[in-house]
């Protein structure tokens, strides 16, 4: 089983690489214009929020020692320290629909790259049995994250690397009209993350087809009849 979380991630690699390529279609379809210029600042926002949330995610773990509580409070802050971001680099280069997808693109692929990092840091610590990995095993189970070691969880990953581009996208959509719409992406931003924690606990799977069956139609909406 363990070699097989491994082999299986390798197998899934290039599909996360891939999980963003229908929406470079999907612009060129609807002829957006997608900036690279754009796209590189997205990947950046994204590391700007990553950055915001570590003070007070090393916060939460020195002052709450039950990790599943801890976990939900990190997970409550992405939506707040992501759209925060999101919005003032829409505000600086422009509200527009090629901006928005732009800026979405960007955040959703570096995500890729951070989510095959992880992916294949839990494979390697599925091999390990030292007293360290044991542990780090045992912290990640309190968390709700124990059936991140069943062997088809790297294909499910490559799906939510889709729905969340979907989201991505959307969010930076959402804004375009005006940027108070962001009181609206932070809670939905933190919920949908709470939906797929609490998912994951019982199935990936279930988790994955709920999140892309919430995530896709809202995105072809936005992109539709949002121009």
């Amino acid at each position: 089983m363990k070699n097989v979380l491994l082999k299986n991630s390798i197998i899934a690699t290039p599909l996360y690489l891939l999980s963003i390529v229908p929406f470079v279609f999907i612009a060129s379809w609807l002829e957006i214009d997608i900036s690279m210029g754009h796209v590189l600042l997205g990947a950046l926002g994204w590391w700007v929020a990553l950055l915001l949330r570590l003070p007070f995610i090393l916060f939460i773990q020195k002052r709450i020692n039950d990790q599943e509580v801890a976990s939900k409070y990190v997970v409550g802050i992405s939506g707040p320290a992501e759209e925060f971001v999101r919005m003032l680099v829409l505000l600086v280069i422009g509200l527009t629909v090629d901006n928005g997808y732009s800026i979405g693109l960007g955040w959703a692929a570096i995500e890729v790259l951070y989510g095959l990092v992880q992916l294949f840091g839990i494979a390697s610590l599925n091999q390990k049995t030292d007293k360290k990995s044991l542990e780090a095993k045992e912290m990640l189970a309190k968390m709700g994250m124990d059936k991140s070691f069943e062997s088809s969880t790297p294909f499910w990953g490559a799906l939510e690397r889709v729905s969340a581009t979907a989201v991505h996208i959307s969010f930076g959509l959402v804004l375009v009209p005006n940027p108070l719409f962001i009181l609206c992406t932070i809670p939905l931003h933190s919920l949908l993350n709470f939906m797929v924690l609490k998912l994951n606990k019982n199935s990936v799977m279930l988790s994955q087809l709920a999140f892309l069956l919430v995530s896709l139609p809202v995105f072809l909406m936005l992109v539709i009849f949002g121009r």
